[in-house]
C-alpha cells in the first residue's frame, strides 16, 4: 500500500494525538496482590496512562496505592494500548508515536487526483517508447470541474515529473495518438507530442 504524506511535523507532546490506556498484565501480578487484583484493574483504568508511561519509561518504575498497599510496577506488569484521538490513526514505535491525519479535505484530494493523473502519462510515455530523457508537449482534456482544477493547481508538479515543456487543456494538433482514462469521477484524455532532449 502506497502512503502519501503531504505534511511532516515533529512534537514532543503525542498528547494532542493521541491517549494512552496501561491495563494491568493478569498473569504477572495476580499471583502478588491476589484479592487485591479488581481494585488494582479500577485503579489502572482510574491512572493516568500518559504520566505512567513516561514513567516507567524514564525509571522503568511506577507504583499504584490500593488499600493503603504500595504496588510497585515495572514495565512488565503493564500493558499500554495506544488510542488515536478522533480524525486521526496513530502507531507506536521504541522511539517514537507516529499519527496520520485521517481527514481528507478537498486540497488533498485534489493532490491525489494529480498524482493519479501523473502515473497515467508516465505510463503512456512508456507505452510511446519515450526515452526518460525525451522532452514533451503535454495536453489534458477533461470535462470533470474537480480533475481541472487539480490539474491547474499541481502544473508545477506534473510539468516536472512528466518533462512537460507545456501543459495545456485543449486537443493540439500534431499529437501523438491520444490516450482516454478514468481518473476519479472523471475522464481525461492524454496528448503526448515529443519535443526533444532535456539536457542532463
Amino acid at each position: 500500500t502506497e502512503l502519501n504524506v503531504d505534511q511532516v511535523t515533529y512534537t514532543t507532546d503525542a498528547g494532542e494525538f493521541v491517549t494512552y490506556q496501561v491495563v494491568p498484565n493478569f498473569k504477572r501480578l495476580g499471583p502478588r496482590v491476589g484479592k487485591l487484583m479488581p481494585k488494582l484493574k479500577a485503579a489502572f483504568q482510574e491512572a493516568d496512562g500518559a504520566a505512567m508511561l513516561a514513567e516507567l519509561t524514564q525509571t522503568n518504575q511506577s507504583s499504584l496505592t490500593i488499600e493503603g498497599q504500595l504496588i510497585p510496577l515495572d514495565q512488565d506488569d503493564v500493558e499500554v494500548r495506544l488510542q488515536a484521538n478522533e480524525g486521526w490513526a496513530a502507531a507506536q514505535g521504541p522511539q517514537a508515536v507516529i499519527v496520520l491525519a485521517t481527514e481528507l479535505t478537498p486540497e488533498l484530494i485534489r493532490s491525489g487526483l494529480a498524482r493519479d493523473v501523473n502515473r497515467l502519462v508516465q505510463d503512456r510515455r512508456k507505452e510511446l517508447d519515450l526515452e526518460r530523457s525525451d522532452s514533451i508537449e503535454l495536453n489534458l482534456v477533461t470535462e470533470s470541474d474537480d480533475l481541472k482544477q487539480a490539474i491547474l493547481e499541481n502544473s508545477d508538479y506534473l510539468m516536472g515529473e512528466t518533462l512537460a515543456t507545456h501543459l495545456g487543456d485543449q486537443e493540439p494538433s500534431g499529437a501523438l495518438a491520444v490516450k482516454e482514462c478514468n481518473v476519479g469521477d472523471g475522464k481525461l484524455q492524454i496528448f503526448i507530442k515529443v519535443t526533444g532532449e532535456v539536457d542532463a
